[in-house]
């Protein structure tokens, strides 16, 4: 029955292509792209859906590197190990806690997760294995898409998926690629139907 809290669902579909930032810093709390999901995006839903976005912590650490493996970008996107420095760019913020702020885009380890458990590749180097793209990462869909955390020695750099596969980075203010939001359901969220296939999807409603 219930959905254990803070499920994370990762939209299969690009929203269509857009900046990252149209201004010119890697802060997401200010990002145009952040303003857009949460009110342009979020509005378009409807208010079954709306009733069914949880409110979370996102997670603002990055790195200044694609060339680590995804156990260790997971660890600099939340910045859980005390040992660690260079999470972020100057005063960028480690963590979004806004309440009116519900959706974002994936993590860089949200990708690198998704591949399969005989990919070993670090995240940089992830087109050089077909363990680690295509069929085998249900999230790799070919196209140059944006993922949420920042270059962390640099305030003009994101980083994105590569079309062929591999986690780079870019500047956040001059080039579009795809968007694919991220919420995370409520509590009181349930699974009424479905199979989790993609034949037969769950479909959810509110306990």
């Amino acid at each position: 029955g219930n959905v254990e809290n803070r499920i994370k669902i990762i939209r299969d579909t690009s929203i269509g292509n857009k900046y990252w930032n149209e201004n010119i810093t890697n802060d997401w709390t200010s990002a145009t792209l952040n303003t857009y999901l949460n009110n342009d995006y979020y509005n378009t839903l409807t208010s079954d859906a709306k009733s069914m976005i949880g409110t979370t912590k996102y997670y603002l650490g990055g790195y200044n590197t694609s060339e680590i493996t995804t156990d260790v970008m997971w660890q600099y996107e939340r910045k859980n190990d005390a040992n660690r420095t260079g999470y972020y760019y100057g005063s960028n913020p480690v963590m979004q806690n806004d309440a009116n702020k519900k959706i974002a885009i994936m993590y860089a380890s949200d990708y690198g997760y998704g591949a399969s458990k005989e990919c070993t590749n670090d995240l940089n180097n992830y087109h050089n294995s077909t363990n680690c793209i295509t069929t085998n990462n249900w999230l790799d869909k070919s196209a140059d898409t944006w993922l949420l955390p920042q270059v962390s020695d640099n305030t003009y750099l994101a980083l994105f998926m590569n079309s062929t596969g591999y986690v780079h980075y870019r500047y956040a203010y001059n080039v579009k690629c795809t968007v694919r939001p991220v919420l995370y359901l409520s509590s009181n969220v349930k699974i009424s139907g479905g199979e989790g296939t993609s034949g037969s999807p769950y479909t959810l409603s509110i306990s």
